[in-house]
């Protein structure tokens, strides 16, 4: 008995290194995959708008005193969602998609992006939705929309500011600037459709 212990041993810390080797190379995203709330805002998985939406944007993002570039490519049809968001280099950083009601992140390098995939998210969809989605979501927020301009408060209290400069009444072509507490984003869209 006590020789085969040493022997079991080796072969026990080889299957623990094999399974954390495999969920670490599995989906970088096993942990808080699906935790993506970010300040009460529901991450919506459906849209009202039956058009197909695809389109290739660039993003700034500025974050305090960090600021960095991402391209991410994005479309959204009335059950789905999913973008690439892809760093300065042209490497995936993470694929987020929403499909059959989930919400599903594949982190795939290390950035500071990844950190702040609720606030993303967010702001993607607080520019890119109807109101009718968005009111929908949650009671407790409030939208007003016009001149250009979207409000978005959470319980009376402002939580985001996006500017629409665009040629065409598309948000999907042109430019957006979005402002939190959080984070400034500025996005310029290209349809691809």
């Amino acid at each position: 008995s006590r020789k085969k212990l040493p022997a079991i041993i080796p072969i026990a810390l080889t299957r623990v290194v094999l399974l954390a080797i495999f969920f670490a190379l599995n989906g970088c995203s096993l942990f808080n995959s699906n935790n993506i709330n970010s300040r009460d805002f529901t991450v919506l998985v459906t849209s009202s708008d039956p058009q197909i939406h695809v389109a290739q944007q660039q993003w700034q993002v500025q974050q305090g005193a960090d600021s960095y570039a991402l391209e991410v490519v994005v479309e959204r049809g009335a059950d789905y969602w999913r973008w690439i968001m892809l760093n300065n280099l042209g490497q995936r950083l993470a694929t987020v998609e929403a499909v059959d009601g989930q919400v599903r992140i594949e982190r795939l390098h290390s950035h500071p992006a990844n950190q702040l995939l609720p606030a993303l998210i967010q702001a993607w969809q607080l520019g890119y939705w109807s109101l009718i989605d968005l009111r929908a979501a949650n009671p407790h927020w409030d939208f007003s929309d016009g001149g250009g301009r979207r409000e978005a408060r959470f319980s009376g209290i402002l939580r985001a500011s996006i500017g629409y400069q665009s040629t065409t009444a598309n948000p999907w072509q042109g430019s957006l600037s979005y402002t939190s507490g959080e984070l400034r984003l500025l996005i310029h869209s290209q349809p691809l459709n």
